[in-house]
């Protein structure tokens, strides 16, 4: 699970506080009903979820639609995960993740059924930055020129993740040079070509197999850097772009393959990515509120420790020994927790364990949590193993807001994209992202505006690639890359508040080795009833991923028997007090 930030730094001068994600709650012990092995007294529940991050919180309130009352623990301060927000400059602004790219049903239904409203960017599109191509005259270096040669330029119109319908339409040639067109055409031609069985099944191979280097390294490998924040080289084709081969396969090229997945979107009447009005933050708090509402509970600051069938179920998962035609039941702990040594250190418990039974257990955690109790479960001893999940990209984001009027004309759209050209290229900016969040999103740009006056406008920087060092950053840093990548100067006094926001120990990209390895391990958890495993290193990255993923999980929950046990009266709650 990725942890939230500690704080924000702002600079002398301007505004300067911390952001912090605190939501503590605690439950006063209902009269136990009942006892586990040792002998400790045992809450019943219709369910429980393990994580409350995005595919939690989502699993909960599925199984709340059910008619269940979920108990949802977190082991970390807050629910939502990566989807966090806080106040800059005294307005709401999504710190972790903004959007979502618009990918079935699951994320849109699931907002309209929360009442509500979804919604695309605005601000004209956005654009990629990008070097000269291989067959443009190098430009001579001049002072006059910071960017040295790199340009922006517009998103390719017809395109899922930059990948082309159209190679030889004038955008396309514009970006990656006549020859490079020419090629990625001939995938027109190349019938089964990277479809096959033993074809690899990454990312990278597969556009590079199909269209070439040139859609590779310009179009595709900055947006899945933006969105993924990985090499196409260490992304299943099948995780980020679903179906795509396989159509491919059965149309007998991928451009008509991307015609085909652009005609579905268009048919429905949605762009390629959107959010939620009033920031992504408002669905994981919707979520929240929903829960609670049908009789839920969520704790934060409480972690699972350890997962076991009751003694009343087979080892096997059969009927329950005192209630024939009963599913069995599984016994969890759950412990206060504090923070780890570090931020993005798993939490440590430092209180009593208290027991909690139910027939259904959704876990929606982190590998490592997943591990410990899918081991207590019986599940992983005698079968596929959890894959070790090395820790991704840590990512810095700097949010700045400034009084700048220059930006009123929106000079990068909605934002930007740049181009990885290698660690050792000569790319003159460290930001791999840029987002013009007032203009992006309107509801910024009218509380700014509200607060500060029409010349206030936010941005957010990014900055963090695979294999990179942690990116070191500061507002020097931030205005430089503003300056290159808007063309308008920022100055110190200018800034009404900054922000630096770190999200370290992110998840990594889902490898298609990885992808197997977990195939092969959710086999093995389906068959120990009523116990159902989610979460993006799961599901694959994004939230369109694993909120349908977390949704379908839920169901099979919900679904899997019945169970007699008693279910006691809802404990009361309180919040504690930051």
């Amino acid at each position: 699970m990725t942890t939230p930030p500690d704080g924000a730094a702002g600079r002398p001068g301007n505004s300067s506080r911390s952001v912090r994600f605190r939501t503590e709650i605690g439950l006063t012990r209902p009269e136990p009903s009942d006892r586990s092995d040792a002998g400790e007294p045992v809450e019943h529940w219709d369910a429980l979820v393990v994580g409350g991050g995005i595919a939690g919180l989502t699993a909960a309130w599925e199984l709340a639609r059910a008619g269940l009352r979920p108990l949802l623990v977190e082991a970390r301060g807050y629910t939502g995960g990566l989807v966090a927000a806080g106040a800059i400059a005294g307005v709401r602004m999504d710190l972790g993740a903004e959007g979502f790219a618009v990918r079935g049903d699951a994320v849109i239904s699931m907002a309209e059924a929360l009442g509500l409203e979804v919604i695309g960017p605005d601000g004209g599109g956005a654009r990629l930055f990008l070097p000269p191509r291989p067959d443009e005259p190098e430009p001579p270096p001049s002072a006059d020129d910071p960017a040295r040669g790199w340009r922006l330029h517009r998103f390719v119109r017809n395109a899922v993740l930059g990948i082309p319908a159209h190679p030889l339409a004038d955008d396309v040639v514009a970006l990656i040079g006549p020859a490079a067109a020419e090629r990625a055409a001939r995938d027109a031609h190349l019938g089964d070509i990277g479809t096959r069985p033993g074809d690899p099944a990454d990312l990278a191979s597969f556009v590079r197999a199909r269209m070439g280097d040139a859609v590779l390294d310009r179009l595709v490998g900055p947006i899945v850097a933006g969105i993924h924040s990985s090499d196409p080289a260490a992304l299943a084709a099948d995780t980020v772009i679903p179906g795509l081969r396989a159509a491919t396969a059965r149309l007998g090229s991928l451009q008509a393959a991307v015609a085909e997945a652009l005609e579905r979107r268009r048919a429905r009447g949605r762009k390629a990515d959107a959010t939620i009005a009033g920031g992504l933050s408002r669905l994981t708090d919707a979520l929240r509120t929903a829960i609670e509402d049908a009789g839920g509970h969520v704790l934060t600051r409480t972690g699972a420790q350890w997962l076991r069938p009751t003694d009343k179920a087979g080892e096997t998962g059969g009927e329950s020994a005192d209630t024939p035609g009963t599913r069995p039941a599984w016994d969890a702990a759950i412990a206060p927790t504090r923070r780890g040594a570090t931020p993005s250190d798993e939490p440590v418990p430092v209180g009593p364990v208290r027991i909690v039974r139910t027939p259904r257990v959704v876990l929606a955690c982190s590998a490592p949590a997943a591990r410990r109790l899918l081991d207590g479960a019986g599940c992983t001893g005698a079968g596929p193993s959890i894959p070790s999940i090395p820790v991704g990209a840590p990512i810095a984001r700097f949010m700045l807001v400034a009084r700048v009027p220059d930006l009123e004309g929106a000079p990068v759209g909605s934002g930007l994209l740049v181009a990885d050209a290698g660690a050792d290229s000569d790319c003159p900016v460290g930001a791999k992202a840029l987002s013009h969040l007032s203009v992006k999103w309107p509801w910024i740009g009218a509380d700014l505006t509200a607060l500060h006056g029409p010349d206030a406008h936010a941005l957010r920087l990014s900055y963090g690639r695979p294999g990179r060092p942690r990116p070191d950053v500061d507002l020097d840093l931030a205005l430089a890359d503003a300056r290159i990548l808007t063309g308008v100067r920022i100055d110190p006094a200018d800034v009404i508040d900054s922000a630096l926001v770190r999200w370290d120990g992110t998840l990594p990209p889902a490898t298609p080795e990885h992808r197997e390895r977990v195939r092969r391990l959710r086999s093995r958890v389906a068959e120990l009833p009523g116990l159902a495993l989610t979460g993006a290193w799961v599901a694959g990255t994004g939230i369109a991923a694993v909120v349908e993923d977390a949704r379908r999980q839920a169901v099979i929950a919900s679904v899997c028997g019945t169970s007699s046990l008693p279910v006691t009266a809802a404990p009361t709650h309180h919040k504690e007090r930051p």
